[in-house]
């Protein structure tokens, strides 16, 4: 009978650890340079920055690794955010970001990563959200969306910039994490409607007042005038449905 050790292939060293032997031994050779009186400066920036880039490239496949073990253990967000049309009937579903952000954040600081997002202006009308995934090893990964200010519904300027960043971040994270959640499928197909139709369409039912309709027709009418066809006549139906029922109720 064979020894059952015998048997056994020996094991391969995962990448990392090769890369973190490299980083170790330039290290060891940077401090026997540094302690030779005859090392010329420029010899030093060499290896100091072949160390970095060791040091990088050992961060990176941490990195790797973690996020393909993490993202086996992110879950399938729950969709309990919904939008509607005038009538009350389900147009969409969607996951919140509160939702979001309380089943990820415990799975990414158990596996050692962090996300943060930072928001600016690109231009008087247009606001930038992205998002940076670090992991304690010390390597990061970015994403970015530009988004039109959120004026639908009567916002202020306030909560306009509080909408789309909220929005912006939302999507950033499902970029960066590769997230899903319930109902994805039956979004893409929801009567063939886009998402700026959808966001049309919450927007309007949310107005209250005729005034409030001519302040949103106005801001929009760039959106409008680029929807296709269908769409168009899709949101304008709404429009009118909805004004209807405020005339009749007032």
């Amino acid at each position: 009978m064979r020894n059952s050790a015998a048997r056994q292939r020996p094991s391969k060293p995962m990448k990392s650890n090769v890369l973190a032997s490299d980083a170790a031994a330039l290290l060891r050779l940077m401090e026997r340079a540094v302690a030779d009186p005859a090392t010329g400066l420029d010899r030093l920036d060499r290896l100091a920055a072949m160390y970095e880039r060791a040091v990088a490239r050992e961060a990176e496949a941490t990195f790797n690794a973690a996020l393909v073990k993490m993202q086996s253990k992110l879950p399938v967000l729950p969709e309990h955010g919904t939008i509607t049309d005038p009538d009350g009937a389900l147009l969409t579903t969607y996951a919140t970001w509160e939702d979001t952000v309380d089943a990820i954040r415990p799975i990414l600081t158990r596996h050692g990563f962090s996300l943060s997002f930072k928001s600016e202006r690109s231009s008087p009308e247009m606001l930038v959200v992205r998002g940076v995934l670090r992991h304690e090893a010390g390597h990061r990964e970015e994403a970015e969306l530009q988004l039109p200010a959120d004026t639908t519904g009567a916002k202020n300027a306030v909560q306009a910039i509080g909408s789309t960043v909220t929005y912006g971040q939302r999507y950033v994270a499902k970029m960066l994490l590769n997230l899903t959640s319930r109902g994805d499928d039956d979004d893409a197909e929801a009567a063939g409607k886009s998402s700026a139709e959808v966001n049309a369409i919450a927007a309007i039912n949310a107005l209250a007042d005729k005034p409030a309709f001519l302040t949103w027709k106005r801001a929009n009418r760039g959106m409008l005038g680029e929807l296709p066809s269908t769409a168009f006549q899709r949101v304008i139906g709404h429009y009118g449905a909805r004004l209807r029922r405020i005339e009749e109720a007032a």
